[in-house]
């Protein structure tokens, strides 16, 4: 009988310019080299709280902005891709802005290439909707395996499919009124949309998590800033929706999450 293959992206499907010119953030990474990191990098680097002499690994590496930024802080930093378009730019980052301590490794994250418990902090940011199911489970095992006891996964993922469902297609609707057109499919809007293959929302993320053995703090935090929209009132309107409860719900697209093995207390303060 014939072994069923598990779907994956191909790696090939990540490219240089996906990177420098597809990847949010990408105009932050090309006006400072790496140095300026979006929001959605930016708050993971907050609640990593990484000290000097951690291990920190981060999966689905991209530009290698968090590598530089954790290696600055004085922790031993692993970068690991999928993609080797990906490490090239990664190597390219470091290069320009060279810090110690500093490994790339390329693979896939469903086999990680690190013994049981060896780091503090693992960062898979952008990285869970790029995986199928199947996948994520395996990853986020993996990511487990390697976590010490108190050791934290930070996640970031978007977008949240709550808004693509309920929140957009009232957006688009309020658009339409003033005479600008959206596709009916919010993901036309962007290129490369078909390495999005495992959308998440507050649920589901927290779901995943927890079945992979992890505990799971799950939230929203409204990081969009609406720079798109000409109209102040508009992006006014917009930015309200998406901080507001309980509008909130459908209408802000970035999802967070820190994942220990166990209990313990801790702040996302």
């Amino acid at each position: 009988m014939t072994r069923e293959v598990e779907p994956s992206v191909l790696p090939e499907t990540y490219t240089r310019e996906y990177y420098e010119a597809h990847c949010h953030g990408h105009r932050e990474f090309q006006d400072s080299e790496g140095q300026v990191v979006p929001e959605r990098l930016r708050i993971p680097l907050v609640l990593a709280k990484i000290e000097p002499g951690m291990y920190v690994l981060d999966v689905g590496c991209g530009r290698g902005e968090i590598l530089i930024h954790t290696a600055r802080c004085g922790a031993r930093v692993f970068g690991f891709d999928y993609a080797t378009a990906s490490l090239e730019v990664a190597a390219s980052t470091i290069f320009e802005r060279p810090v110690a301590n500093l490994l790339l490794h390329v693979g896939n994250a469903k086999w990680l290439p690190y013994p049981d418990n060896c780091f503090d902090r693992v960062f898979m940011l952008d990285v869970v909707e790029h995986l199928y199911p199947a996948e994520l489970h395996q990853a986020l095992i993996e990511v487990r395996r390697v976590l010490r006891a108190q050791g934290r996964l930070i996640v970031h993922t978007m977008p949240n499919t709550w808004y693509y469902r309920f929140g957009y297609p009232l957006f688009r609707l309020v658009q339409q009124l003033r005479g600008q057109a959206l596709p009916p499919d919010p993901r036309d809007r962007w290129g490369y949309k078909q390495v999005h293959v495992n959308e998440q929302n507050l649920l589901l993320l927290r779901r995943e998590l927890q079945a992979a053995g992890l505990k799971a703090t799950v939230w929203l935090d409204p990081i969009q800033s609406y720079d798109e929209e000409p109209n102040r009132f508009v992006r006014s309107i917009m930015c309200a929706l998406a901080t507001l409860y309980p509008f909130r719900f459908v209408f802000c697209n970035d999802l967070f999450a820190i994942a220990t093995k166990q209990q313990t207390s801790w702040s996302t303060e």
